[in-house]
């Protein structure tokens, strides 16, 4: 009997270059994470000063390079997000986070958002929906809009006239589940069949020279095609050169839940008088967030680290605090954890803390849902986002 011969030498070199490979892999994903991080935090004072800026009175000049600044900044946050969500995906933490929300209303904000930019390239926007059962579903909200805002993103940058229609066809079936078809169909150029064969790989497009002059990346249909996967969904493109695409999706959704999910309430009014610490270091950030809170009538504390945001927390009772994730000395969620048991220990009712991160996967992580914090925004922070968080809140009221 032959004893089988193993070049250990060899095997202990493969297994070298497994490993430095692998640890390249990750440093790739954790250098891309960082960069966008790092893009998205300035960002946010970028939005904030231009929010602020239209706040005031302009001329049309002025209105019309706030505009221009505005749309460039959405493109620049655009690329950052594809580029996170494709790191995402491919190191394998990208995670669904199913919710209960009503579809119909879904689909109305979604498609509005856009109709601004629609009314400029004197483009139809057309919302048709069907909704043959239940409307409450349950599924993830956040990445179903990141779907949808990506193909409706793509139908307007290469529909030169004509029009762009979302149809949304929500049915049960009879595995108790629910069937759910969204479909994004535009006059736009359109693609020839070789084109659609590759159109969801990276930095591909049908025209490299045209998608480059219409401000595409070449990753947006890649992160919609990774998102559909992630969802056990499929995806079909139809399109002929000249004569529009159409984009259908086919998903399988769950009817809501009986139990209650917290949800993020519609405002109600202008809060006031509200007692507010923030913690953040930045103070570029710091003074974006004062000032889109300037009108209310909110007393705002600032802190620059985490520990300073523990010490003031117990020494004056805050009806919110706001919490930056990434702090010197102590950071976020290691502050939270701390206010969370010093209100144990003296048996008070929790206060409502805000995470803000860069990061739009932190509310993912064991780390942060361990600590408690009461909500989430993600920078760029928008100040209608801010006010809907805070208009929750009566004087001395919880969010709960």
């Amino acid at each position: 009997m032959t004893t089988p011969h193993f070049n250990t030498s060899r095997d202990s070199d493969v297994r070298k270059t497994i490993a430095m490979l692998e640890k390249r892999l990750v440093d790739k994903d954790r250098f891309l994470a960082t960069i966008c991080h790092e893009i998205r935090s300035p960002m946010n004072g970028v939005f904030g000063m231009a929010d602020a800026l239209l706040r005031t009175e302009l001329d049309e000049k002025q209105k019309r390079y706030l505009t221009v600044l505005m749309d460039a900044c959405e493109s620049m946050l655009s690329v950052a997000n594809q580029v996170l969500d494709i790191t995402k995906y491919e190191s394998g933490q990208a995670k669904l986070t199913p919710v209960d929300f009503d579809l119909t209303d879904f689909m109305s904000l979604q498609v509005a958002s856009f109709e601004a930019r629609a009314k400029a390239r004197n483009l139809e926007l057309v919302l048709e929906t069907s909704i043959l059962c239940d409307p409450r579903i349950h599924f993830d909200k956040f990445r179903l809009g990141q779907v949808l805002t990506n193909l409706i993103s793509n139908a307007l940058r290469y529909t030169d006239q004509g029009r762009i229609v979302v149809r949304a066809i929500l049915q049960s079936t009879k595995t108790g589940a629910h069937s759910l078809m969204i479909s994004v169909e535009d006059t736009g150029i359109g693609m020839s069949p070789e084109a659609v064969s590759g159109i969801f790989e990276a930095f591909s497009s049908a025209n490299p020279v045209e998608s480059a002059a219409r401000g595409g990346t070449g990753l947006g249909l890649t992160v919609v095609r990774d998102l559909v996967r992630l969802m056990d969904g499929e995806i079909e493109v139809k399109s002929d050169l000249g004569q529009g695409s159409s984009f259908i999706l086919d998903l399988t959704v769950s009817p809501a839940k009986d139990e209650m999910h917290k949800t993020r309430p519609m405002r109600k009014s202008m809060p006031k008088n509200l007692n507010v610490l923030l913690a953040e270091d930045n103070e570029s950030n710091a003074f974006v967030f004062q000032v889109m809170l300037e009108e209310t009538g909110i007393n705002i504390t600032h802190v620059r680290n985490g520990e300073d945001a523990v010490s003031h927390a117990s020494e004056q009772r805050f009806d919110v605090i706001f919490m930056d994730i990434q702090m010197p000395k102590m950071n976020g969620i290691d502050a939270t954890s701390g206010i969370r048991a010093d209100e144990a220990l003296a048996q008070q009712s929790p206060t409502s803390i805000i995470a803000l991160s860069a990061d739009v996967f932190i509310s993912q992580s064991p780390e942060f849902r361990a600590a408690g914090f009461s909500d989430y925004l993600s920078k760029p922070v928008r100040q209608s986002e801010l006010l809907d968080v805070l208009s929750v809140f009566d004087k001395g009221e919880n969010f709960d």
